[in-house]
């Protein structure tokens, strides 16, 4: 498909969920983006959102429902932030424009009562996002919620090849062609593109959730690998039988809804001003 013919596509990607009830929405001019508030959020928790779309599709419209009903599972506002898109915007200009929205956001919320979250190539830039964050020495957040990220944009998961078969959405050779787009020449493997290749010394808490059909359900494990033998606390959680970015459908069927629970659950357990790394997750629902 045309990449202009995807980008009109994909913004009919939410269509199909349900409408998030009682939440409020409101744009976000500063990141060109949007909030959404349910009516019970906690003070100063807030969340961070990348939409995901392979970094070349997507707008913060595109995951409108999706940070309504995290809104609501979280008890927080969320904020999408638009960032650019390639081939127009390569690396970094996506990631310049998710620490920018970090800054924003901390205008907002306080570090310790802030997530940094978002799905496929959003979840991975979530990730890549906190990296940049701890390298610039900026106030770190509480945790990072990533659901199916694509966090290696060199492809070279074992998943990428034995979940070819079962995955519906992703291919190798489609994953590819976005990496090239977005790197425009550079090294996919340098860890701020492909944060699998990270060190996450001095990182927050990870939460990875991921279907366990999907091609890039390796980019969740190495993540939490990573993650838990640099010390910091990983959980992770793979759906059987589930496809990529499953969570985004919430409101469309139970175990897409199921996902955001654990993860509004995760949130507010890792939000409630304590230590980032002494938190409890105790009663968290996997």
């Amino acid at each position: 498909m045309p990449l202009a013919q995807a980008r009109e596509a994909d913004l009919h990607a939410e269509d199909f969920t349900s409408e998030p009830k009682g939440v409020a929405f409101s744009p976000a001019p500063e990141v060109d983006g949007l909030w959404a508030e349910p009516p019970d959020a906690a003070p100063g928790r807030s969340i961070l959102y990348f939409f995901g779309g392979g970094f070349v599709l997507g707008t913060p419209a595109t995951r409108r429902k999706t940070a309504g009903h995290l809104a609501l599972a979280a008890k927080a506002r969320v904020l999408v932030p638009s960032y650019r898109l390639a081939p127009e915007h390569p690396f970094p200009a996506a990631l310049d424009d998710a620490v920018r929205a970090y800054q924003f956001l901390l205008i907002h919320a306080e570090p310790s009562k802030a997530v940094v979250s978002g799905d496929s190539a959003g979840g991975g830039l979530a990730v890549s996002t906190v990296i940049a964050v701890r390298d610039r020495h900026l106030p770190m957040c509480a945790g990072i919620a990533a659901l199916s990220p694509w966090a290696d944009l060199t492809c070279s998961g074992e998943s990428i090849i034995g979940r070819a078969a079962a995955d519906i959405e992703c291919t190798r050779a489609g994953l590819l062609e976005m990496a090239g787009w977005y790197m425009k020449g550079a090294d996919p493997a340098q860890p701020l593109a492909s944060p699998v290749f990270a060190d996450f010394t001095g990182l927050p808490p990870l939460l990875c959730i991921a279907g366990g059909d999907e091609e890039l359900v390796d980019d969740s494990i190495r993540l939490a690998r990573n993650a838990g033998t640099a010390g910091v606390n990983a959980t992770l959680h793979i759906a059987a039988g589930m496809q990529h970015v499953y969570a985004i459908w919430a409101g469309a069927f139970p175990e897409a809804d199921a996902a955001i629970a654990l993860v509004g659950d995760w949130v507010r357990a890792h939000t409630q001003g304590e230590s980032a790394n002494d938190q409890s997750v105790e009663g968290l629902k996997c």
